[in-house]
């Protein structure tokens, strides 16, 4: 079924929220609504839920309004941070509350409780198990079931996984999609962390300012965002050496200076969607560098000011004419603080934005 929202407007306090927002969520697709905070995803999601109530603008889930109705009567649950499991009941019980309130009984609510269990990965051993009795990763998996338990046609996720470790959030990422997927569910995920949007998003959509600023799909965003604001929100980027551009930092590649070339950056590594043709390059500051080149890629000469270790990949910091460069290797830099290195890009991974944006 599909959602959507028509020119949703929000203000509290004279202080806009939401600025006109309006946007398709199609069914059985994962969106993801990412930004920072204060961005407007919360209230949003609220307004959807029926928890807010708009100033301008209507919700429609395939094309019947929903404004008029209670959150309690619309077809969309919301799974909270808070997980807001009942403290005094078993995880059965948790699971059963919906579905008792549909008017299911005896030995075909025991069936659906104990198959919704299993489904997000919790044994018969937790039947009566209490919240309190559970780590955080197991009672986000008990809030999950029992929001599935209504058989909503919309799951409505507010920071779901903010709350866990890294470790946990990684599992818990892959059973939301593979459950959600598997029942056919419409979801919007709201989350401020770039890394779990790209990874759960069948469609992105970024806000700031209350505005929508991006929507579409997650790759294709990251690789060619439409302004700066937008690239910065999906990850870091570093300015282009000695250029007009940004750059990510995996795209930055160094070496010590007079220890081979940077020709291991092979031009088939890097998709030719980054450059953004039609708008204006004279944007940002232009450091008084002369570039060189490797084969058909521009480099550059700089100093290492510091590496990093960040688990699956290392960090150098690199300063080049005054300014510092981040570049993000897959491997461990054959280089150390202080030692003189070349940096080389492809051209085709330069970011531009227009003046107003940088």
């Amino acid at each position: 079924m599909t959602l959507s929202l028509r020119a949703l407007t929000k203000s509290y306090a004279g202080r806009l929220a939401l600025a006109d927002v309006g946007v398709e969520l199609p069914a059985a697709a994962y969106t993801c609504l990412m930004g920072a905070s204060g961005s407007g995803k919360t209230t949003l999601l609220r307004i959807v839920a029926g928890l807010e109530r708009q100033d301008r603008g209507s919700v429609l889930l395939d094309g019947r309004p929903l404004d008029g109705l209670p959150a309690e009567r619309r077809p969309v649950h919301t799974l909270f941070q808070d997980y807001a499991l009942f403290p005094h009941l078993g995880a059965a019980d948790n699971v059963a509350f919906a579905p008792r309130l549909l008017g299911l009984r005896g030995p075909e609510l025991g069936a659906r409780v104990r198959a919704l269990l299993a489904d997000v990965g919790l044994d018969m051993s937790f039947e009566t198990r209490k919240p309190a009795a559970m780590s955080g990763g197991e009672q986000q998996r008990l809030a999950l079931a029992r929001a599935l338990a209504g058989e909503p046609r919309w799951l409505l996720l507010d920071e779901p996984l903010a709350a866990l470790d890294r470790p946990l959030r990684a599992g818990l990422r892959r059973l939301l999609r593979d459950v959600t997927r598997r029942r056919g569910l419409g979801c919007l995920h709201v989350t401020h962390d770039p890394e779990e949007a790209l990874a759960l998003a069948d469609r992105l959509l970024v806000f700031g300012g209350g505005r929508l600023l991006a929507a579409g799909a997650p790759a294709e965003l990251y690789a060619a965002p439409p302004s700066l604001a937008v690239a910065r929100l999906l990850g870091e980027v570093t300015p282009e050496p000695g250029g007009d551009g940004w750059l990510r930092p995996e795209h930055l590649r160094v070496r010590p200076i007079g220890e081979g070339s940077l020709e291991d950056m092979s031009p088939e590594t890097f998709p030719g969607k980054h450059v953004r043709e039609d708008i204006s390059n004279a944007t940002c500051h232009r450091p008084d560098l002369s570039r060189e080149t490797v084969g058909d890629r521009p480099a550059a000469r700089g100093t290492v000011r510091a590496i990093a270790c960040l688990g699956d990949r290392w960090e150098v910091e690199v300063e080049i004419a005054g300014r510092v460069h981040l570049s993000r290797l897959p491997h461990a830099p054959a280089c150390a603080p202080g030692q003189a290195v070349g940096a080389a890009w492809d051209p085709r991974c330069v970011l531009r934005f227009a003046a107003q944006d940088a």
